[in-house]
C-alpha cells in the first residue's frame, strides 16, 4: 500500500513574478482592508509629528537667540510647538495601539501592519536587538511574495491642516495650563470681555 500523503495533489501556491503581480494587483488598491487605512493614518501622523518637531527645533533656536524682551513671545510659540508635537506623536502612538485590534483582510494588510511595527522601531534605543531585525526580515519576505503597499505621501495641504489642528489643541492646552498656574499663584484667571 503506497503512502497516501505522497499522492495528494496540492493547489498551486507559487506564481511567476508577473503572475504574482497580476494576482495581487486588485488587492494593492483595495480600500476595504482596515489595516491599509491604519497604515495610511499612522504614516500621516508620523509625518505631521516630524514636521512639528522641525518647527519646534527652529523655534527653540529662536528662543535661545532672542533678546530678553522678545523671548517671552517666542517662549509661548515654542511651548505651543512642543505641545503640538506631543499631540501628533500621541495620535501616531494611538494608531500603533490599534494594530492588535485591526484584522487584516489581505496579505497587503499584513504587510501594512508589519510596516507600522517595523517603522515604530526607529524610536527604540537599539533597533538591532531581537526581534527587530527578524521582523524586518519577515516583512521583506512577505513583500517579495505579496508586493509592497502603495505608500503615497499625504498632500501638503492635508499635512498643513493637521499641523494647524494640533497647534490649536496645543494653544488651548497651554492656555489652560497658564490659567491653572495663575490660579495656583493667587492671580485671577484671564476672562474674556463680552461685547454686549
Amino acid at each position: 500500500m503506497a503512502d497516501s500523503d505522497n499522492s495528494t495533489t496540492l493547489p498551486c501556491v507559487t506564481h511567476g513574478r508577473g503572475q504574482r503581480q497580476r494576482a495581487h494587483s486588485e488587492d494593492r488598491f483595495d480600500d476595504a482592508d482596515p489595516a491599509l487605512a491604519l497604515l495610511e493614518g499612522w504614516l500621516r501622523a508620523q509625518h505631521v509629528s516630524q514636521v512639528l518637531c522641525r518647527l519646534q527645533q527652529r523655534l527653540e533656536r529662536r528662543v535661545l537667540d532672542a533678546a530678553a524682551p522678545d523671548a517671552m513671545d517666542r517662549t509661548v510659540s515654542y511651548s505651543i510647538a512642543c505641545q503640538a508635537e506631543v499631540e501628533a506623536t500621541t495620535a501616531a502612538l494611538k494608531l500603533q495601539d490599534k494594530i492588535p485590534l485591526v484584522q487584516a483582510r489581505s496579505l497587503l494588510g499584513i504587510v501594512a501592519k508589519l510596516e507600522i511595527i517595523a517603522g515604530a522601531d526607529r524610536d527604540i534605543d537599539d533597533p538591532t536587538d531581537f526581534p527587530w531585525p527578524h521582523i524586518a526580515s519577515v516583512l521583506a519576505d512577505l513583500k517579495e511574495i505579496a508586493g509592497s503597499v502603495p505608500l503615497e505621501r499625504p498632500e501638503r495641504t492635508v499635512i498643513q491642516a493637521d499641523c494647524r489642528l494640533y497647534q490649536e489643541i496645543a494653544t488651548d492646552l497651554i492656555g489652560l495650563e497658564k490659567q491653572t498656574s495663575n490660579v495656583r499663584l493667587g492671580e485671577a484667571p484671564v476672562v474674556g470681555i463680552s461685547s454686549g
